[in-house]
């Protein structure tokens, strides 16, 4: 059932994941090749975890809500990383790169790690950071309001 602080959850997630790509892109301008790919993983994870996740636990958070913000922004970045690993494995396959499906697999965690590390950036942390508590707030201001 659509619920106001799903709504408000899942498009303010995807904002701030437009938000964040555009940063990533700045701090990283020879990312910008890969920022359509990154902007749509970014915009499709935000609606997916601001409506399954932030906007579905919200109503049972007590607080103000930043904590669920932060650990719905956390498992966003997860997923997107995620997402961008798979995207290499696929590029990788493509390309003749593995000569077994393990290999290919295992590609995936070294991935993530090396997109990891790439996001351990001040400016990109902040903004993650930041945004994510807003959307809690927001999300959760929503709720007392509409529901």
């Amino acid at each position: 059932m659509p619920t106001a602080a799903k709504l408000v959850a899942s498009i303010m997630l995807a904002i701030s994941g437009i938000i964040v790509v555009i940063v990533v892109v700045n701090v990283y301008p020879d990312s910008a090749r890969r920022s359509v790919g990154m902007t749509t993983a970014a915009v499709f994870m935000g609606l997916f975890v601001g409506w399954r996740g932030l906007g579905r636990q919200i109503t049972e958070e007590e607080g103000s809500g930043v904590m669920l913000g932060l650990k719905a922004g956390i498992s966003m970045f997860i997923w997107v990383l995620f997402l961008y690993a798979l995207e290499d494995m696929i590029a990788g396959i493509k390309d003749n790169l593995y000569y077994q499906p393990m290999t290919a697999l295992l590609v995936i965690p070294a991935g993530m790690i090396k997109y990891g590390q790439m996001a351990l950036n001040v400016p990109i942390i902040g903004t993650m950071v930041v945004l994510s508590a807003i959307v809690g707030k927001m999300t959760k201001t929503a709720d007392a309001r509409w529901s």
